[in-house]
């Protein structure tokens, strides 16, 4: 999993940066391309403007009585007599008129020769073409697209070698934790019983009850490492599952944990309340909320419970009368708390917030400092 994003991470910065770095030769290329387009293109005009002088040469020199005007699939022309109008014109009107040896507009270039004495009494001749630089975008893309190649090979080589110790390491710990994960579960689940047995001797003994209420503690935090470690394998399965049942049963859970600091469970479950829900997260949400509750609660005081259903909806609502949420933007983060006197790594709310939005749970959220909040999910 941390691999793998990882991975993405690295080869998104990679594309990036061959694409930055392809484009400064291909931005020198293209200027000079196109530079070299323009000379060439200089060149063709002048060129073909030579060829129609030498037909009007030739034309005077041969005294024929027809003169047939040079035509061309590139090029298009006109001469001009000494008020520049017209001889004989291939060009649009915007084209002819100018002063200087070359004119260049977006789509066209044209080049003015001044001519010698002949039998037109022509004293310019203009000439035009398109501008095609269909080629240098053609051969600019070819070798952007080589040099991003080179580039992206290059690169994904060197990342590769180098965040290699890395991937391992991640690996090492992901596999480290798991294993820690495993060893821990046997000894919290024979302390828990053997503390439950021992209650059965010892009667209303404190120690007893904060024993078994650091247990109960352990058992939540321990269960949302192992949700967080092993959530991409988590199977999504969805069962109808006692909704009103379940609750119940999860609240009586936790009531050591209340009784340790002498706070009221007021329950107003509605029954034979079914839900369709993967039993795993479901755990997850009510835990988090339930121990939460108790952890930010004040000594002596109320936590309120509540499930009903609405008309197209099922609201579950934890009330308590605790210290409240400077901030409750940031309460879903991962590994934020409140304050870090309370303990906990933080993780259990994001677990709960990815839970959510996986299944489309509303979430709302009202707090008043030293008052208490109120989180409502709505299935």
């Amino acid at each position: 999993m941390i691999n793998n994003k990882y991975e993405i991470k690295y080869i998104i910065i990679q594309v990036f940066l061959t694409l930055l770095i392809a484009l400064i030769p291909i931005y020198f290329y293209l200027d000079a391309s196109f530079e070299n387009q323009s000379i060439k293109d200089k060149m063709d005009l002048k060129n073909y403007a030579n060829s129609v002088v030498t037909k009007i040469e030739s034309f005077e020199k041969e005294n024929t009585e027809i003169f047939y005007y040079p035509r061309s699939n590139i090029f298009t022309s006109a001469i001009l007599d000494k008020n520049n109008e017209k001889l004989f014109s291939l060009l649009e009107e915007n084209e002819i008129f100018f002063y200087e040896e070359f004119k260049k507009t977006q789509n066209k270039i044209c080049y003015k020769e001044y001519l010698l004495e002949n039998i037109f009494d022509a004293k310019s001749l203009i000439v035009c073409k398109d501008i095609d630089n269909s080629q240098v975008i053609y051969n600019a893309i070819i070798l952007l697209l080589s040099v991003s190649f080179f580039i992206f090979l290059s690169s994904f080589f060197i990342i590769k070698q180098s965040i290699e110790p890395y991937r391992k390491l991640n690996q090492y710990l992901d596999d480290f934790l798991k294993d820690a994960m495993h060893e821990l579960k046997t000894p919290i689940g024979v302390a828990r019983i053997n503390v439950d047995m021992l209650q059965l001797r010892l009667r209303n003994d404190k120690n007893i009850l904060r024993i078994k209420s650091a247990l109960k503690n352990m058992t939540v935090i321990y269960e949302d490492l192992e949700y967080y470690m092993q959530q991409n394998e988590v199977k999504d399965e969805k069962r109808d599952i006692e909704f009103s049942y379940f609750l119940a049963k999860r609240v009586e859970f936790f009531n050591d944990l209340a009784i340790s600091k002498n706070i009221t469970f007021y329950k107003n479950i509605e029954a034979n309340i079914i839900i369709n829900f993967n039993e795993i997260e479901l755990y997850r949400i009510i835990d988090n909320n339930i121990s939460n509750a108790i952890k930010y609660s004040k000594e002596s005081s109320n936590i309120t419970i509540t499930l009903k259903k609405e008309e197209d909806s099922i609201k579950l609502i934890f009330k308590d009368e605790g210290v409240g949420i400077k901030d409750s933007s940031k309460i879903f983060e991962r590994y934020y708390r409140g304050d870090k006197i309370t303990g906990g790594f933080g993780i259990g709310l994001s677990i709960v917030k990815k839970i959510c939005n996986k299944n489309g749970i509303k979430i709302e959220i009202t707090s008043h400092i030293n008052e208490g909040s109120t989180f409502t999910y709505i299935f």
